[in-house]
């Protein structure tokens, strides 16, 4: 007997969650005898539900809502050595990894995905003791993204996002980084620090435009020393279908990679747009280690 459990998140998006749980499960019918359906009410019930269904060897786990939901369900199945089949129905704000997977943003659409979805191996990467599916960051920016509350993701959608990190563009602080990056080790002072998984960061395909979510690497971007005026024009950058950066920008791609800073303020990193562990941190790519389900385009 195939099974499968549908967590949903009925907070994120549009509130209209239970309609699109009944859509899905229409939709699944004929692929599996058993369906269990949990319904999230706090932070870190994505995890256990999704844990419940590794040990229990469900034969798919559907995750439905935003980037935060995705990544407690990722971190539940993570740990074990049998992990379900996933499958994303995007309900969140910016739905960065079912972008990454070119998953369909209308709930309706993703649904229907499903029908037709093939099984594809991807990669994930690892904070310290934490996975994540999208990003990893530390500095001024990303810090006042995790200040985005509920009402302005509503309002607004992934502008209030835009319109958060903007307040952050006069801040020109740097850090001295210690970098340890695949075996070899600099120093280098930057503003933000940011480490992807895939191409899609923050909904914006181009950020690291040769990346793909099972290459096998994480990509490291560094933003040096710059202005609020040299932050603005850098931002056509991030959208153009190229990584000829500027040399405000520094770029890398790599397997594993330890950072520490070398003065004395504590840094927490945000981790798939939430707060995440405090610096010093250890980051390192899983190649293929989850199965998804993937749009059949």
């Amino acid at each position: 007997m195939a099974k499968a459990m549908i967590v949903v998140n009925p907070s994120s998006g549009s509130e209209e969650a239970k309609k699109y749980v009944d859509q899905l499960k229409n939709e699944l019918e004929n692929q599996f005898d058993e369906m269990t359906v949990k319904v999230t009410t706090k932070a870190g019930d994505a995890m256990q539900f999704a844990d419940e269904a590794a040990a229990q060897q469900y034969d798919a786990l559907f995750l439905m809502g935003g980037d935060g939901t995705i990544n407690e369900g990722i971190n539940g199945i993570a740990k074990h050595g049998y992990r379900p089949c996933v499958g994303v129905i995007p309900l969140g704000t910016v739905n960065n990894f079912a972008r990454a997977l070119d998953i369909a943003m209308q709930p309706e659409e993703a649904i229907a995905e499903m029908k037709t979805a093939i099984r594809k191996e991807i990669d994930i990467g690892k904070v310290n003791e934490t996975y994540f599916v999208s990003t990893v960051s530390v500095g001024p920016i990303p810090e006042s993204v995790q200040e985005v509350d509920v009402d302005s993701k509503t309002k607004f959608g992934p502008l209030a996002y835009v319109f958060q990190g903007l307040k952050a563009l006069n801040d020109e602080r740097t850090t001295l980084f210690e970098l340890t990056v695949d075996g070899e080790t600099w120093e280098e002072r930057f503003s933000m620090v940011l480490v992807a998984l895939s191409n899609s960061v923050t909904g914006i395909g181009t950020v690291f435009s040769s990346a793909e979510i099972d290459d096998g690497y994480l990509q490291l971007l560094g933003l040096r020393e710059t202005t609020a005026v040299e932050k603005l024009a850098l931002i056509p950058e991030l959208f153009r279908d190229s990584e000829d950066y500027s040399n405000k920008l520094f770029l890398k791609k790599f397997k594993k990679a330890t950072l520490s800073t070398k003065g004395t303020e504590s840094f927490v990193c945000t981790v798939d747009g939430d707060s995440g562990p405090t610096f010093p941190i250890e980051v390192e790519v899983f190649h293929n280690y989850i199965s998804v389900f993937a749009p059949h385009r």
